[in-house]
């Protein structure tokens, strides 16, 4: 049965501790609500295949497996119009506000409460914004939702009510590279993503407004086929005819992630040569070190009513979930 812990230690200082029936280990940390480690009982023994930091100190000023928000990407200018009123946010990216802008929900120390259920653990992490912080409308209550299940799922979600209208588009920002280590490039990493589309971005990432088809290009995953070298940071559209949304396969064969979600998109992520050398926990960042996979609406949404709605209102409370079925041997 799973089971959840609360612990403590130098390197994470407080954090959780859940594990399911079959050895499957998640730590998570109330800082940035974030995922630490997802260690998987293989043949051959544990492997980590989240990218993090070695200490809780390391993860200060990075997005790495944190929940992000209020709106996961760019709001293009650090303004957005809602209801007739222009809101100012702050602008922590080439004038645009990236993932919350520089007081975003990976900086703020959530309230963690651990769960135990039939066949699953987890912990329910909840924060408090009110109206005008950080230049968004709205008293805002959100909850950012792990779960390990003894079906060996990984799933995490958010759950959110404000008292105004506001804009709310969250993600978790997990990195994988599931050879265990960062040290070795995802070049070999299979991957295969059912989304026929991309949405267009311009050399900031800020989107266009235009889906662009993916086949002929690089961004052509629906088929299965190693990353390579194709350096990615781009929405993808998911096809709403499939079930999955993307499979990630270790090169050996040995591990595998596959990805299902309630939202429309997964921004896809590969680390470059900003990230090199950093210190994770399983060694120093190699180019092309990790892939973070961003399940969320499509960036930009509050610009293009073509792409649906982020606007959070009264009267509906927010709700998506994902989850990663895992697979090793």
């Amino acid at each position: 049965m799973a089971t959840v812990k609360q612990l403590h230690n130098e390197r994470y200082g407080d954090y959780f501790e859940v594990t399911n029936k079959n050895g499957v280990t998640l730590l998570l940390s109330p800082f940035g609500a974030r995922a630490l480690e997802l260690v998987l009982p293989l043949a051959e023994g544990p492997r980590n295949v989240l990218v993090g930091f070695d200490t809780i100190e390391g993860h200060k000023g990075k997005y790495f497996n944190a929940s992000i928000g209020p709106v996961a990407g760019r709001i293009a200018k650090a303004q957005f119009e809602l209801e007739g009123k222009v809101y100012q946010t702050e602008a922590n990216q080439k004038g645009n506000t990236l993932h919350g802008g520089l007081h975003g929900f990976d900086l703020e120390t959530w309230t963690g409460t651990p769960f135990e259920k039939e066949g699953a653990a987890g912990v329910v992490f909840t924060l408090e914004r009110k109206d005008g912080d950080y230049g968004f409308p709205g008293n805002l209550k959100v909850e950012a939702i792990y779960t390990l299940t003894d079906e060996d799922e990984y799933k995490f979600g958010f759950t959110a009510t404000t008292d105004q209208a506001t804009l709310f588009n969250p993600t978790n920002h997990g990195y994988y590279n599931l050879t265990g280590s960062p040290s070795n490039p995802i070049d070999e990493h299979r991957l295969e993503v059912h989304a026929s589309k991309v949405a267009e971005t311009r050399d900031d990432v800020t989107t266009t407004g235009e889906l662009l088809p993916v086949s002929g290009t690089k961004f052509d995953f629906f088929t299965e086929k190693t990353i390579g070298d194709t350096m990615l940071d781009d929405p993808f559209v998911l096809d709403k005819d499939q079930e999955q949304a993307l499979v990630l396969t270790a090169p050996d064969g040995k591990v595998a992630l596959t990805l299902t979600t309630t939202e429309p998109a997964v921004v896809i992520y590969t680390t470059g040569e900003s990230e090199v050398g950093y210190e994770m926990n399983g060694g120093a960042m190699t180019l092309h070190g990790s892939v973070a996979i961003e399940p969320q609406k499509i960036p930009g949404t509050e610009s293009y009513p073509q792409f649906g709605s982020i606007t959070l209102t009264p009267d509906k409370p927010y709700f998506a979930e994902s989850q990663f079925k895992l697979t090793y041997k």
